[in-house]
């Protein structure tokens, strides 16, 4: 695979990016005192040597506590090269003060033992789906990841893809579970009468929108799979705007 040339990081849909990484590891550190209150994102353009282009977003929140902003990272992808940090402004207390032995030696060692424990334990009573327990997230973000789909909601190898699974997987973090959508960031799906458009709806998943959230999934889904997922909002939540083919979607590349 062609080397990364930059990292555009870009606050809020704004069009002048906050940060170009040129150099490896790729870490964004922010502030959380630098924002205002509520919800932001963050949308990452990774250009490589050779030409391709990969986008990616990010979600955290900003809160007022004891008169002081701190920040909590609502969602980050799994395969973005980039890390994204918020500073703790209780971290530069923290490092003033000379290390307990206790909390830096003892502390560690039981953890590892704990987590050892956990693994095993798990390991003995089989493979059985586990839900992370995560506070300070978004409602939606919360309910859309309880409702993740299983290896058996996404089918088997050959099998036809399953439109409400990859809805799930790929869309409801942003868009909502049942298509309510989130502010002006992410428009509902459910009743949003742009959906008649059928050609602007295979653009927009394939190749994102500029100067927004929206991310294109065009390199990471084959034809019937966008072709299932687009599908199933046109027929979702009440909705009855048509249906595509991937052969449509291959037209559309």
């Amino acid at each position: 695979m062609a080397e990364i040339a930059r990292i555009e990081v870009f606050l809020d849909g704004q069009t002048e990016p906050l940060q170009v990484l040129t150099q490896a590891p790729y870490t964004l550190e922010l502030d959380p005192r630098q924002f205002s209150p509520g919800d932001h994102h963050l949308t990452v353009h990774v250009v490589y040597t050779n030409g391709d282009f990969h986008r990616f977003f990010y979600a955290f929140t900003v809160q007022e506590r004891n008169e002081t902003f701190v920040g909590y990272l609502n969602r980050a992808p799994v395969s973005a090269p980039v890390q994204v940090h918020l500073i703790d402004p209780a971290e530069q207390t923290i490092a003033a003060v000379k290390p307990n032995a206790f909390v830096h030696g003892v502390l560690p060692a039981l953890f590892f033992l704990l987590i050892a424990g956990v693994a095993t334990w798990f390991a003995y009573i089989g493979d059985k789906p586990v839900q992370d327990h995560v506070t300070d997230i978004e409602p939606v973000a919360a309910a859309a990841v309880s409702g993740a789909p299983s290896s058996e909601e996404v089918g088997s190898p050959g099998a036809a893809p399953d439109g409400q699974a990859l809805y799930k997987q790929h869309c409801a973090t942003c868009h909502g579970p049942e298509g309510q959508g989130q502010g002006d960031v992410f428009p509902a799906l459910a009743g949003n009468t742009n959906l008649a458009d059928l050609e602007m709806v295979m653009d927009v998943v394939l190749h994102g929108r500029q100067g927004t959230a929206m991310v294109p999934w065009g390199q990471q889904m084959s034809d019937d799979e966008i072709a299932a997922v687009i599908n199933y909002i046109l027929s979702a939540w009440g909705n009855d705007f048509g249906t595509v083919t991937p052969d449509d979607i291959a037209q559309r590349r």
